[in-house]
């Protein structure tokens, strides 16, 4: 089982992190701006040299901060715990030199108590309540009194009520501004825990289709021995010369069955060993690919396979797995089963790349598929249209690449037909 909701609550926990840095750039500059305001608008005689030096211990942790948060990987929500405490302790020593427990500000500890509720786990909740808890204690029980001077209009009462209007607006500010950042971070976990979800239903769907398979592949191996048993007496039996030669075939073609089910136990062993390949050397790619498109035609003599390569593909250093070129050979097999259809024998594939991507487009000349049909071909497995078919092929090459990071588009072609396009990273 795959841990979906710790995987998603890693991602998110990064997306918590790019908030605790918005909230803490907007409180460096509400924070200088206010001991600006109170120096030289009120007349408040601050301690500058500890509140610059704060405010500068503010600000190379926030440097840090955006660094790692750029950096990427997963992050803990004790990190996260200590970030808040940081904070917490950074505006606990602003107020306690400017007024301390009578700083209107104080409440703004309320703040990330708020963020704590919904960022970390209960015991991490615990301890930052008992943390904002200890650090408003210590506010109320060590008092530094402001230095006003003789023109300051602090000796008013009625500015202090103004204050706490003004921390009371910013607070609600605040609080709501972030509280819809945080539901956008909801909304993108959920959709993650939706999408790995289907992703897990769809790998118990390849498994299933695996266990099948393999039981498939092991009850034919009975009556193919039979046959062959069967077809062998017939061979040195008393028959004309024209039924031994029918014979012949039908021997022929059960020993390419046979064939057939042991590459599979081959194939299988292989994938095992070496389930994804994705470095390699430069003409690696090319050379991989184009022995998969060799091998498909011996398979399928009846089919022109018109091939374009991009001069860059030669310098791709990167490998296709087993599953990739099975993936690949499937729908080759899809396209070219479109075109017979219609009357053609011609198929094309196009392999070139981008900054990021290697795109190879297989271009049939069918009749074309539906824009509904589009976008849920691939998605899961379906009934073919085709006689003997059980539309498996497109749904498990879909999943193969894009286990490998790629995707699969389907496209209507203006000329007619359909176009098959595999986007694979060029990195891996």
């Amino acid at each position: 089982m795959i841990p979906v909701f710790h995987m998603a609550k890693a991602d998110s926990n990064l997306s918590y992190l790019a908030i605790l840095n918005r909230i803490r750039l907007i409180a460096i500059n509400g924070q200088i701006l206010m001991i600006l305001a109170a120096n030289w608008l009120l007349q408040i005689r601050l301690p500058l040299d500890w509140l610059i030096l704060l405010i500068g211990v503010e600000i190379l942790f926030q440097s840090y901060a955006f660094w790692r948060c750029k950096q990427g990987g997963n992050f803990s929500s004790t990190l996260l715990m200590m970030h808040l405490l940081f904070d917490s302790l950074i505006l606990t020593g602003l107020i306690f030199f400017t007024g301390g427990a009578n700083n209107p500000f104080i409440y703004l500890l309320l703040l990330f108590l708020a963020l704590a509720t919904f960022m970390l786990s209960q015991k991490e909740l615990i301890l930052v309540s008992i943390s904002q808890l200890a650090l408003y204690s210590f506010l109320n029980l060590y008092q530094r009194p402001l230095e006003l001077g003789d023109a300051s209009p602090l000796n008013s009462f009625h500015l202090h009520l103004a204050g706490m209007w003004v921390n009371f607006f910013l607070t609600v500010i605040l609080i709501a501004f972030f509280g819809l950042l945080a539901r956008q971070v909801f909304l993108l976990q959920e959709k993650k825990i939706r999408e790995l979800h289907e992703r897990q239903l769809r790998d118990e769907q390849l498994l299933n289709l695996g266990i099948m398979s393999a039981g498939a592949a092991h009850e034919l191996g009975t009556p193919m021995s039979t046959m062959a048993v069967v077809v062998d007496d017939l061979q040195h039996s008393d028959i004309g010369i024209e039924f031994k030669d029918d014979l012949k075939i039908i021997a022929d073609q059960i020993n390419a069955c046979r064939q057939i089910i042991q590459s599979l136990a081959e194939k299988s062993r292989t994938v095992k060993n070496q389930e994804t390949i994705t470095q390699g050397l430069p003409g690696d790619f090319k050379q991989q690919l184009s022995k998969t498109l060799e091998q498909w035609l011996v398979y399928r003599p009846r089919m022109q396979l018109i091939q374009s390569w991009d001069a860059a593909i030669d310098s791709v250093a990167k490998g296709l797995s087993v599953t990739l070129q099975q993936a690949i050979t499937n729908l080759l097999d899809n396209a070219a089963d479109a075109s017979l259809l219609n009357g053609s024998d011609q198929i094309r594939v196009e392999c070139y790349l981008n900054e990021t991507w290697v795109f190879i487009d297989i271009k049939d000349n069918g009749l074309g598929i539906g824009e509904l049909k589009q976008q849920t071909l691939g998605s899961a497995p379906t009934l073919s249209d085709k006689k003997q078919r059980l539309g498996w092929g497109l749904f498990l090459s879909n999943a193969s690449i894009e286990r490998a990071g790629g995707q699969v588009h389907l496209m209507s072609q203006q000329a007619g037909g359909t176009l098959t396009r595999i986007q694979l990273p060029l990195m891996p």
